[in-house]
């Protein structure tokens, strides 16, 4: 693994990516049992991937309205300036839009500290009540002995993916300095470091930098929204929220690349 995963929040539920974490399943049972009335879902300052954050929160709300539980209250305490800001303007209003519309407070600009006898402390200072919550982990890099890194522990790279410095070495995905840890992100590392590769070895290409562009799906307990937006500066209003795929290769999620995703719709295809 190129990433270690630790608890970032002292009295929280740590969030680990595994759907059915049966702590996550025991907190939303007790919000619907109603032996909760208030939690909060909140993620490490630093962390840029938040996109889990929301779909946990507008999950929980329609397992609640579902079972047609009344009372409860969920926030959202986020770094960010606004949800899933990192998309872009187009995203983030509509995403704004949707958990206002399901009744999901946002505490934005904060980074939680420490949550202790039913208060959730925050930088700026200030205070979220809940009876529990919900945390994304922190995210550290595995040192590689030999290998350069930052003080996260990740691996610096440039725009084709070279690591400065080394002859011959090339790093994608979840082990490099880019700060957004994301499958799509990791496969279009992977095209250009592929296309530099095949260029020093003499291959008639012109190698393209890295030029990032984040896809997601949001699970909302409805109808997904598929969301996109240029990372990088020069695309100009790139940003889009849908009902409908919005990509190529929407089907196998947001692993999209040049070369990896049309192999996995053929296996899907071979499989199915």
């Amino acid at each position: 693994m190129s990433l270690k995963c630790t608890e970032y929040l002292s009295g929280a539920v740590t969030f680990w990516g595994v759907p059915d974490d049966p702590r996550i399943e025991d907190t939303v049972r007790d919000l619907r049992e109603r032996k909760l009335r208030r939690v909060a879902f909140t993620m490490p300052g630093g962390g840029t991937w938040a996109l889990p954050l929301y779909e946990l929160a507008l999950l929980a709300e329609s397992e609640l309205s579902k079972h047609g539980v009344e009372g409860a209250s969920l926030v959202v305490v986020t770094p960010e300036e606004a949800p899933l800001c990192l998309f872009g303007r187009a995203v983030s209003e509509r995403v704004s839009e949707l958990l206002a519309e399901r009744g999901i407070e946002v505490v934005a600009r904060a980074t939680p500290v420490n949550f202790e006898e039913g208060h959730l402390s925050m930088s700026p200072r200030a205070t979220v009540e809940a009876d529990a919550v919900l945390s994304l982990p922190r995210l550290e890099g595995r040192r590689i002995g030999g290998v350069p890194h930052d003080l996260g522990g990740f691996v610096p790279v440039d725009d084709h993916c070279r690591v400065p410095g080394m002859h011959n070495t090339y790093a994608a995905g979840d082990v490099t300095s880019f700060p957004v840890k994301q499958g799509g992100i990791a496969t279009q590392q992977a095209d250009a470091a592929a296309e530099a590769i095949a260029a020093d070895l003499g291959c008639e290409l012109s190698a393209q930098p890295f030029d990032p562009i984040l896809r997601g799906v949001l699970w909302t307990g409805a109808e997904p929204l598929y969301l996109s937006g240029y990372l990088a500066g020069g695309h100009g209003e790139s940003s889009s929220a849908s009902d409908q795929p919005t990509w190529d290769g929407a089907a196998v999620g947001k692993i999209v690349s040049r070369y990896l995703t049309p192999f996995l719709e053929q296996a899907g295809r071979l499989t199915a």
